[in-house]
């Protein structure tokens, strides 16, 4: 018992470092200025041990600067004049373009590291799992720790996902010229003399001394630069401007530039650093300056979780600049030429640090392209739109569907649209809850998964059929759950009381708007109910306008139009407004939440669905239309059928959801 004790302990760390990058040697830098790191247990775990030069990082600033005099000791270089093209250089003054070697940061962490007997594995972190004590496995063993310092890798899939993304890719040389040719005070920013055939691209230069500097070619772009082509380029571009010289050293990198929101879930324990937490802003490619503020917030009072401050004003600037660099790449090298020649470069620094005001905001786009800004603001506009299109069409078939209110049932036009839908999504989104492995593992439809699946329709059809009125109730509380759960889902909102507000304020708008229809369907199953609507219509008017306020607060526009959607809805039948939302909206996004989950194509997942859907053309036809039942019994049984077989989907998609 002794010996596992001590085990347990010996694998414990107040601190846990997931990487041993930039950013972490930058904390780590912070927490020993802070004092933070006395009598503290800290583990770092690195792929690498850090003993090569592989990295360039710079960032621009003035010595009055705390980010100038905490890290005075490790800068390389510095220049104070800026060159774009083959221009004239310009003066930064008063600030400075700073140049630190990646080793020497390194060997600084690695200092810190001795002077607190930090441990150091080489491996791989393979899964974090938060909790009262954060769990870490690893290639070379399991952790717990109190806080985890999160840098890995991202990946570039999932956020490649994100509206607007290309990537920054680099290829540089450092070289020695045979004569001076370089002004080591002067460092060529962007040099756009190469090609702009596939993506945006230019010459980033670096001056050591006036024969030796890194030369890199960088590209903006969808595609990854070719280190082979680069190399050959810069060869070539070496040769035509500088003439002879020696090849030292090459680095290759690759950033990502994404409008995607980096903003963690928020953890007290397990903390993400770097380009993990978003500090590459998304238009440059620099992240040196944020990594070192965001280090000195988690610092500010103890070690607390912080998430990076994002300037909303500059992150529409940012999206806008990715939309032109990935949908017209070809802009890219005009923008920059003009932006660097219409205004001054201390301003145009000033701006990519996001310290102008709006005023000089307009000024610099005022000397822009403007009619390429305008179409990047259109294309945002759109993406801003698109997952709300749905509820838009809808909120305007409204007014055209309005003359056939009087009647609770449909037109032909109607009925085919709503059937068509029903076929296309609305039967299928709930024919594939196998796959959701909740009420069995296999994927399978195996007699167990059937057997199973209808014992949990069996009390629900008892239940109308000795007590209608508890059914319907029961009907009605379940359905509110799984359409205001799926609806939180896709909204983003992680809120069970929410789900449950939103799933009640939908149903009860939608059937009490509509209460004299609402009436009339419930006593073909029979129910009476009184038709005094005024009490539970205002109830369930304040009920959707809190919802209507509460989407507002949190700035969800789908939500907002799905409320308009049901205060307009009084202008059309509640079975239409039924079957709009349930199948445009509340299945369609069921079957994409599945679809994302089982990783499959729309095809695979409609061939799978095909037995239920043959199925259940065959039940309507036998049963409804040659059944020879009255309307009234059609009515009635398909809504008893509907309520028997919605009960295991939704326990199967509630389980999902939370899983």
């Amino acid at each position: 018992m002794i010996s596992k004790i001590s085990l347990i302990e010996s694998n414990f760390y107040d601190i846990i470092f997931s990487g041993w990058g930039a950013s972490a040697c930058i904390l780590l830098n912070e927490m020993d200025k802070q004092n933070l790191l006395s009598s503290k247990k800290v583990l770092i775990i690195d792929p690498s041990e850090k003993l090569e030069n592989d990295k360039t990082f710079c960032f621009w600033s003035t010595k009055e600067e705390d980010i100038f005099k905490d890290y005075r000791l490790l800068i390389s270089n510095q220049w104070s004049g800026i060159q774009i093209n083959n221009s004239q250089p310009e003066s930064i003054s008063p600030q400075f373009y700073f140049h630190i070697n990646s080793i020497d940061l390194y060997d600084k962490a690695r200092s810190i590291i001795e002077k607190y007997t930090i441990k150091v594995l080489v491996g791989k972190i393979t899964r974090i799992q938060n909790g009262a004590k954060v769990k870490v496995k690893s290639s070379e063993g399991s952790f717990t720790c109190s806080y985890v310092f999160d840098s890995r890798s991202i990946d570039f899939e999932k956020i490649k996902k994100s509206n607007h993304f290309i990537y920054q890719s680099f290829f540089g040389l450092k070289i020695r010229l045979k004569h001076k040719v370089f002004d080591e005070s002067v460092y060529r920013m962007m040099d756009f003399r190469v090609s702009q055939q596939v993506a945006t691209q230019f010459v980033y230069i670096l001056p050591y001394d006036s024969t030796s500097a890194l030369i890199e070619l960088t590209r903006f772009g969808k595609k990854v630069i070719h280190k082979a082509l680069a190399k050959q380029q810069l060869i070539e571009y070496i040769h035509n401007y500088f003439g002879e010289h020696e090849v030292i050293a090459d680095e290759f990198g690759v950033i990502p530039m994404a409008s995607h929101n980096f903003k963690s879930k928020k953890s007290e324990k397990v903390i993400q650093i770097g380009t993990r937490a978003g500090s590459v802003k998304p238009s440059t490619g620099y992240a040196f300056k944020n990594m070192y503020t965001h280090a000195k917030e988690i610092c500010s009072d103890g070690i607390q979780s912080k998430n990076i401050t994002i300037n909303k004003r500059f992150a529409f600037y940012d999206q806008l600049l990715l939309i032109i660099l990935s949908k017209w790449p070809q802009m890219g090298k005009p923008i920059f030429e003009r932006l660097f020649s219409k205004k001054r470069s201390f301003l145009i620094l000033k701006f990519l640090d996001e310290k102008t005001s709006i005023r000089e905001d307009l000024s610099i786009f005022g000397k822009l392209q403007i009619g390429v800004f305008l179409k990047a603001l259109c294309y945002w506009f759109f993406n801003k739109l698109k997952p709300s299109i749905v509820a838009i069409l809808f909120i305007v078939s409204i007014f055209l569907f309005e003359n056939n209110s009087s009647s609770i049932f449909l037109t032909d036009f109607q009925l085919g649209l709503l059937s068509f839908g029903l076929l296309l999504v609305g039967i299928p989104h709930g024919a594939l809850d196998h796959l959701t492995e909740t009420i069995s593992k296999k994927k399978k439809i195996t007699f167990s998964f059937i057997s199973k699946y209808l014992l949990l329709m069996v009390p629900i059809f008892f239940l109308w059929y000795y007590q209608p009125l508890l059914g319907l109730v029961f009907f009605l509380i379940y359905s509110a759950w799984h359409f205001g759960q799926t609806d939180m889902n896709y909204w983003k909102i992680k809120s069970n009381w929410l789900s449950m507000f939103w799933g009640v304020s939908l149903l009860g708008y939608m059937l009490f708007s509509h209460l004299d229809e609402f009436i009339v369907i419930v006593q073909y199953l029979g129910v009476n109910f009184s038709d005094n609507s005024f009490p539970v219509l205002i109830f369930s008017k304040i009920l959707l306008l809190s919802s209507f306020l509460i989407a507002f607060f949190k700035r969800k526009l789908n939500w907002m139009l799905w409320c308009v959607f049901l205060l307009l809805s009084t202008k059309i039948s509640l079975l239409l407004t039924f079957g709009i939302y349930f199948i445009f909206h509340h299945s369609r996004i069921g079957w994409m939440d599945l679809k994302a989950n089982l990783k499959t194509s729309h095809f695979n997942m409609f061939v799978k669905a095909i037995p239920f859907n043959v199925g259940a053309v065959a039940i309507y036809f036998l049963f409804f239309v040659k059944g020879g039942f009255s309307l009234q019994q059609n009515i009635s049984y398909f809504f008893i059928f509907l309520s028997c077989i919605s009960f295991p989907h939704i326990i199967c998609m509630s389980l999902f959801y939370k899983k």
